[in-house]
């Protein structure tokens, strides 16, 4: 189904759009909230979700289908975007719990681990980086995966972040010292 969005839709501001939503049920606010989120959280679940792309779309539907069916519950003060990334963490998050025995699965996968502390000189190039630096994501456990989605992939504020993972900034902020620093260590080789 094609819904046919007017201009002035797109002139409106997110918490405008959700306005209409919530005092109108207006559809076509929605069709644009839905044109301007959809293949973010698409690309969003994908990832999060070792690149299953039937799954992230089916998400992407449940997001949108919650955001309308709480629609009511939200509060004009608090950043839509922040709000459509809490429902779909809280969605991840439920994934995650359902299929616990996956990461273990992973875990026994590649022994194969890169090692950053050997000191010969390599030539690397952006394909090796971006190898190791997946392997070492991989690695990681899932909210350290989230968080590293959150901040450096959806390029979320540590505001944004604190909202939605439901805690203070100051511990988002140790968080990701924490992450960035361990993931500069390991991959010391790929400085220059």
């Amino acid at each position: 189904m094609i819904l046919t969005i007017f201009t002035g839709y797109k002139s409106l501001s997110d918490v405008q759009l959700m306005e209409l939503i919530r005092r109108r049920d207006d559809n076509k606010a929605f069709a644009e909230l839905y044109r301007r989120y959809a293949r973010l959280l698409q690309g969003f679940f994908f990832r999060r979700l070792g690149g299953n792309t039937e799954q992230a779309s089916d998400l992407t539907q449940d997001t949108f289908m919650r955001l309308w069916s709480s629609r009511l519950q939200y509060s004009s003060g608090q950043p839509l975007r922040t709000w459509i990334f809490t429902i779909a963490y809280n969605l991840c998050k439920n994934i995650y719990r359902r299929n616990l025995h996956e990461q273990e699965y992973l875990d026994t996968l590649a022994t194969d681990e890169p090692s950053a502390e050997d000191n010969t000189p390599l030539l690397l190039d952006a394909a090796a980086f971006d190898k190791a630096l997946q392997y070492l994501l991989s690695r990681l456990n899932e909210s350290q995966q989230m968080l590293f989605e959150l901040r450096f992939t959806q390029e979320l504020t540590i505001p944004e972040i604190a909202a939605i993972l439901d805690i203070p900034e100051g511990t988002v902020k140790s968080r990701l010292y924490t992450l960035t620093n361990h993931l500069r260590l390991r991959l010391k080789a790929y400085e220059n």
